[in-house]
């Protein structure tokens, strides 16, 4: 019997908080990280899989312009190496996707939107999600699709906006948070709350297509006066007016579906989210 669960990209932000969540629940499941090959070529040796949770991906949109090949590569033939997988052993697969909906044409964005695609990140994400709906049509590898808008939490990498302003706000040597541009507005979700979601995808047989947000969308400026909330001492703003072409200035998720589906909705507000985080922060710097 096919019982268990895998985990690509295990060791990555989302994929250390799903496998604490696997384990938590009582799940066998088995991992696959860079450390054990490349994701769009490597044999996944597990014979006893029945759902995959594929996360494996280069994720860095700026990195995705210096570097497109490589994004081709892990996120789109990555994705094909996966969905192979699954149609030989009948197992069912979520597939994380994001960055797919380009301008938004109304607020809430919801998932009948049509896709856009805005840099090679975002259309190796397009090509992956009209990769597994193929397979579900021709194969019927059950596929469900996770899309979640800008996420944060312990542990992401501090290049994310988020981790960014924390770390500055947690630096002593910085007199300021230093940020490019404070128009745009994005819908955040915390990294828990999208584990809660993906734990309902867990050998499902549906599919379907899901936007993971909060449902609602925060200014820079806003969350650096949050993240100042939490300061015994406030710092100021530095605002560099660097702006990218073509950013998009506002972002909403329409989450109203994954509520009536799935049952889930967020439940961390943003400020507890952000005290998490910098409490996650604290510690680590407090251990090194």
């Amino acid at each position: 019997m096919n019982g268990a669960v895998l985990v690509t990209g295990a060791d990555g932000f989302i994929g250390t908080h799903l496998v604490t969540a696997l384990r938590a629940a009582g799940y066998v499941f088995h991992t696959h990280s860079i450390a054990d090959g490349d994701i769009s070529r490597c044999v996944l040796p597990f014979d006893d899989v029945g759902h995959v949770f594929h996360l494996a991906a280069r994720t860095f949109v700026p990195e995705s312009w210096s570097d497109p090949r490589k994004f081709y590569e892990v996120n789109l033939m990555g994705t094909v190496n996966v969905l192979e997988y699954c149609r030989a052993r009948g197992a069912s697969l979520t597939l994380m996707s994001s960055y797919v909906y380009g301008r938004p044409r109304r607020l809430p964005v919801s998932e009948d939107e049509p896709l856009e695609a805005f840099n090679p990140y975002s259309h190796t994400k397009i090509l992956a999600e009209e990769t597994g709906r193929y397979y579900e049509r021709q194969f019927q590898v059950p596929v469900t699709i996770v899309r979640p808008f800008n996420i944060y939490g312990p542990g992401q990498e501090r290049k994310f906006l988020v981790p960014s302003i924390l770390a500055q706000a947690l630096d002593p040597q910085l007199p300021q948070i230093t940020v490019e541009d404070l128009r745009p507005r994005r819908d955040y979700i915390y990294v828990m709350d999208l584990i809660d979601l993906l734990m309902t995808t867990v050998f499902r047989k549906s599919g379907g297509t899901f936007n993971a947000g909060s449902g609602s969308s925060w200014g820079v400026g806003e969350i650096i006066s949050l993240v100042n909330e939490l300061l015994p001492l406030a710092k100021p703003v530095r605002n560099e007016d660097r702006r990218r072409p073509n950013e998009v200035l506002d972002v909403i998720a329409d989450i109203s579906r994954a509520r009536r589906e799935l049952q889930w909705r967020p439940r961390v507000p943003f400020r507890d989210g952000l005290s998490e985080t910098m409490k996650s922060m604290t510690q680590g710097a407090n251990q090194q």
